[in-house]
C-alpha cells in the first residue's frame, strides 16, 4: 500500500508531536510505501548527522511561498500550521498524480480544530487522532496565574467557535475515519461527526525488558519527578503544592522539575512561597535517553496535567518502571488503570501489551478496513 501521510511535526529522537510523526512513518514503512509531507523547517532535524530516514520511508519537504518568511516558534505555530494546512491539498494533489497514494493520513498536528483536506484527494482518508477538546474544572484552572490563564480562556473560546468553523465542516465531512485521542475531544467536535468518531491514542512505547522499578529504602529520600514544558496548563504548580504539603506532614521529598517555559517564573515564586524552593531540582532540558534513566531512579512521577490529550511521559515513565501519579483529566488518564499508576509490575504489562508503537500504527489500518467494509 502507497500512504502519504501528513505530518507537519516530524523529527527523529525526541518525544511529543514531532516523535509520533516519526514513530508513525517508521511503523508504517515497515510493511508499507510511506511518503511523509512536512514543513521546511524539520529538514535540518531529519538531514542531521547520524539520521537514518526509516526503510521505505521518503520525505518531502513543503511550504508556500507566501508563507516562507514566517519563522515557526511557540507564538506563530497555531497561525502558521493552519495557513500551511490551507496551501496543502494543492501540492498534494501532484504528489497525488506522480504517486498514486492508496491511503492519505493526517497526523500531526493533531489538534481537532485544525482542519486537513487531504480528503478531497479521491483516496480513503484517516483524520487524526486529534485532540485538543480536553478541559480542566474551573477550580483548577483558577490555581493558573498570569498570562497562562489568559491563554487557558483563549483556548477555550477557540474550541466553542471551532464548532461553527465552515472549513473544519467540510473537513471532516470528507474523511472516511476521524479519530480522536479522547473521549473528551470525542464530544468537542461538531456534533454530526460525533457519532462516527472513534477514541484511539495516538502513542505507543519502546517498552525496554528486564526494567527493575526503584524501591525506597528506609531513610531515603522520597524522589519524585515532574517533566514537561513548563505551561501553566501542564499543572506543574499542583506538583510544587503537592510535594510543599507532603514536606509540611514530614516527608523528605527530592524534587526532580525537568522542562522549560515560560511560567517558570510563576513557578520559582511558589516554590519560594511555600518554602520548599531548597527541596527542588531544576532541569531545563535532558537527552530523552537520559530522561529514561532518569525515570528509574526515582519513585514517583507526578504529572497532575489540566488537559494533555496524550501524555507521552506517562507511557514513558511506566515503561521505566516508574508510578504515575496524574489527575483525572484529559489523555494520560487513559494511559494508566489503577493497578497501572500504583503496582509497577501490571504498568509494565500494560504498556508492552496493549500499547506498543506497532500496536497504534496498524491498529488505523484495521479501522480503516472496517469503515470501507474490506474486514
Amino acid at each position: 500500500m502507497k500512504i502519504l501521510l501528513s505530518a507537519f511535526a516530524f523529527a527523529p529522537n525526541v518525544g511529543s508531536e514531532p516523535g509520533v510523526g516519526w514513530r508513525w512513518a517508521a511503523e508504517l514503512g515497515k510493511h508499507h510505501e510511506v511518503t511523509v509531507v512536512t514543513d521546511m523547517t524539520r529538514r535540518v532535524l531529519v538531514e542531521a548527522d547520524g539520521v537514518q530516514v526509516p526503510p521505505n520511508v521518503r520525505v518531502v519537504y513543503f511550504r508556500p511561498a507566501w508563507l516562507r518568511a514566517m519563522p515557526l516558534n511557540s507564538a506563530t505555530a497555531p497561525l502558521l500550521y493552519t495557513l500551511w494546512q490551507f496551501g496543502l491539498l494543492g501540492f498534494a494533489r501532484r504528489l497525488q498524480r506522480e504517486q498514486g497514494f492508496d491511503l492519505a493520513i493526517h497526523c500531526t498536528y493533531g489538534v481537532f480544530r485544525h482542519p486537513s483536506f487531504l480528503g478531497y484527494l479521491g483516496i480513503p482518508f484517516v483524520f487524526g487522532p486529534v485532540g485538543g477538546g480536553e478541559d480542566a474544572p474551573l477550580t483548577l484552572k483558577r490555581s493558573i496565574h498570569g498570562r497562562e490563564k489568559i491563554k487557558e480562556l483563549l483556548r477555550s473560546l477557540l474550541n466553542k467557535a471551532a464548532l461553527f468553523d465552515p472549513f473544519l465542516w467540510a473537513a471532516y465531512a470528507k474523511a472516511t475515519l476521524i479519530l480522536t485521542k479522547t473521549e473528551d475531544t470525542r464530544q468537542a467536535l461538531p456534533w454530526p461527526f460525533r457519532r462516527r468518531a472513534i477514541v484511539y491514542p495516538e502513542i505507543g512505547i519502546d517498552a525496554p525488558a528486564g526494567i527493575q522499578p526503584a524501591s525506597r529504602q528506609q531513610g531515603e529520600p522520597f524522589r519524585v519527578l515532574f517533566a514537561g514544558r513548563l505551561l501553566g496548563w501542564k499543572g506543574a504548580h499542583l506538583a510544587i503544592r503537592a510535594v510543599a504539603q507532603a514536606a509540611a506532614q514530614g516527608v523528605p521529598v527530592e524534587f526532580t522539575l525537568l522542562g522549560k517555559g515560560p511560567f517558570e517564573p510563576e513557578l520559582r515564586k511558589l516554590a519560594a512561597e511555600t518554602g520548599v524552593q531548597d527541596s527542588i531540582r531544576w532541569v531545563s532540558q535532558m537527552p530523552q535517553q537520559e530522561l529514561f534513566e532518569l525515570y528509574r531512579t526515582m519513585h514517583c512521577f507526578l504529572f497532575p496535567s489540566l488537559h494533555d490529550s496524550s501524555g507521552n511521559v506517562v507511557l514513558e515513565a511506566q515503561a521505566n518502571g516508574l508510578p504515575v501519579i496524574c489527575l483525572d483529566v484529559g489523555g494520560p488518564v487513559t494511559l494508566v488503570t489503577h493497578e497501572t499508576a500504583i503496582v509497577v509490575s501490571a504498568a509494565l504489562e500494560r504498556v508492552r501489551e496493549k500499547m506498543t508503537w506497532e500496536i497504534r500504527a496498524y491498529g488505523v489500518l484495521a479501522l480503516v478496513d472496517r469503515t470501507l467494509g474490506r474486514a
